[in-house]
């Protein structure tokens, strides 16, 4: 392995592990009340100012768009963005942070259907094979195996595959994005526009006037920074240094971290078949990235810019 291959797969891994770990952070929010919108109001407004902040001493073209391009933002923000934060974050605060995590992996599955149905890309067989073994995955992550179980967390695995079709739309829209703008821009104006819409919902002032301790506000600094400007940085720096594809598989470190680590923290466990089923919805995607290298270059890419 080259070198800067190897500092690479560590950018990547890094990164991840910071998201993995940020989900248990704010399921531990989640459990003393928080309500997962405000969540998202908070995050995605802290992190807006410190990227802004940031852009503007370091790099302030990445500042610059077109008037004609706001609307574009407007919709990556209010519907993907917006979208993709709440649901993520209400089925961490629904189910176990593992299966929640895992849910969010299914995105793959949406990606090479969507080729399929609406960029006529052939659909073979190794995607078939994925595509079943992600749904079976899928099946045994969220518990399906057992009926109590399923009843109990309807809700929050409804949330989950909504989150995934979410995050769809957001990875194939801002693609087109990306073909104007930088990464960092697309972020600034998405979160931006997305906090504009939680601020029209949910009064920015309730955030100050609701008493939250300073260990709180330590957990919503730790969110915007670490889960946001610090992961997305290392993971485009990683991009520069391998193929995309292999980005993404190596992304999958992430659901393994967020269940080792809400094991440790929260005491959440999940049982041998669920365990199994994560085994398999990371398989599918292995299978569906190799599958995606093998064709031509026009396939759609895959845009991991998530939690």
């Amino acid at each position: 392995m080259k070198k800067s291959e190897f500092r690479g797969y560590l950018y990547i891994l890094v990164g991840t592990t910071l998201w993995g770990v940020s989900s248990v952070v704010a399921k531990s929010l989640f459990i003393i009340g928080l309500p997962p919108a405000e969540l998202v109001l908070i995050r995605l407004t802290l992190a807006t100012l410190a990227l802004a902040i940031i852009l503007f001493f370091f790099d302030r073209r990445r500042m610059i768009v077109s008037l004609k391009d706001l609307p574009y933002f407007l919709i990556l923000g209010f519907v993907g963005v917006a979208g993709m934060q709440f649901t993520y974050y209400y089925t961490i605060s629904k189910i176990h942070v593992g299966p929640a995590i895992l849910l969010q992996y299914i995105q793959p599955v949406w990606v090479s259907l969507y080729a399929f149905l609406f960029q006529k890309e052939p659909i073979a067989k190794a995607k078939i094979a994925a595509l079943l073994l992600a749904v079976m995955g899928c099946y045994f992550v969220v518990g399906g195996y057992q009926t109590d179980l399923l009843r109990l967390n309807k809700i929050g695995i409804v949330s989950g595959v909504i989150a995934s079709l979410f995050f769809t739309f957001y990875a194939l829209f801002g693609e087109k994005g990306l073909k104007k703008y930088d990464s960092w821009t697309l972020i600034l104006y998405g979160f931006g526009f997305g906090a504009v819409l939680y601020w029209i919902l949910f009064s920015p002032l309730k955030i100050f006037t609701a008493g939250h301790s300073l260990k709180m506000w330590m957990a919503f600094i730790y969110i915007a920074i670490f889960s946001t400007l610090i992961p997305f940085g290392l993971y485009f720096k990683g991009i520069e240094y391998m193929r995309a594809t292999r980005t993404s598989i190596i992304a999958t470190w992430e659901p393994v971290v967020a269940s080792i680590t809400a094991y440790i923290v929260l005491g959440e466990i999940l049982f041998p078949l669920q365990v199994l089923g994560g085994i398999g919805v990371i398989s599918a995607i292995v299978l569906l990235q190799v599958a995606k290298e093998k064709v031509a270059p026009s396939a759609p890419i895959e845009i991991r810019e998530k939690d």
